[in-house]
């Protein structure tokens, strides 16, 4: 039994080593065209979008608060805390049925917008809904009422802690689109409070940072 589980493991061996050469040789020799020559010998070429594509087109509700949220964000229920609640705990959930939600971020679904600023107006520093809202600020652009709550929720927040959290995610969020959230929070925090500190300490950060220290830690 050893000698015949080595045998195969010795043909297991010889045949990934034939393929990666295949792999390879394709690479090297038709750079323009190597997904053509993948698929040539055996191989299927999907981009990772292609994959995300057929999870959420073949996405269904698994429970009743997946129902109860996709009838939501197909205008079949109507905004109440109840729906925020079912969407907090989904977003929470270990088993959370990610691909079925993120088709909505995708299509930019107007109703899960509305859901987004309804938990912000109930929970304004949330990092979690402010979190979700630049993500779908990347399918819609809703910069302007993106940058409205993040200054919103750094005023409110109490927690100096969290408010480290909330600046970095406030300009992470908003850099892409070419916004200067460091510029706005410096105007909006002074130096000498605690808050302003914080965020010339995440200044600093960043300057060593874009220099090619390591990334920024609090």
């Amino acid at each position: 039994m050893p000698k015949k589980n080595n045998a195969l493991d010795e043909f297991q061996k010889l045949k990934n080593e034939l393929v990666a050469d295949k792999v390879n040789e394709g690479f090297r020799k038709y750079p323009d065209k190597y997904i053509q020559k993948l698929e040539e010998i055996g191989f299927q070429y999907h981009e990772e979008d292609d994959f995300e594509k057929a999870e959420e087109d073949e996405a269904v509700p698994e429970n009743k608060r997946q129902e109860y949220l996709k009838s939501y964000f197909e205008g079949e229920v109507e905004l109440s805390e109840s729906v925020l609640k079912s969407y907090l705990e989904e977003r929470e959930s270990e088993s959370s049925n990610y691909s079925l939600i993120r088709k909505y971020f995708k299509n930019a679904n107007t109703d899960l917008k509305v859901l987004l600023l309804f938990g912000l107006d109930q929970i304004p520093a949330s990092m979690e809904l402010l979190s979700d809202l630049a993500y779908f600020n990347e399918f819609s652009n809703t910069l302007d009422e993106l940058v409205k709550r993040f200054i919103t929720a750094c005023r409110q927040e109490p927690d100096i802690v969290n408010f480290g959290e909330l600046i970095q995610e406030f300009y992470y969020s908003t850099e892409p689109d070419g916004y200067d959230a460091l510029a706005q929070l410096k105007e909006l925090f002074p130096p000498d409070t605690e808050k302003g500190k914080m965020v010339e300490l995440f200044s600093m950060e960043l300057m060593k940072q874009n220099d090619g220290a390591d990334g920024i830690a609090f």
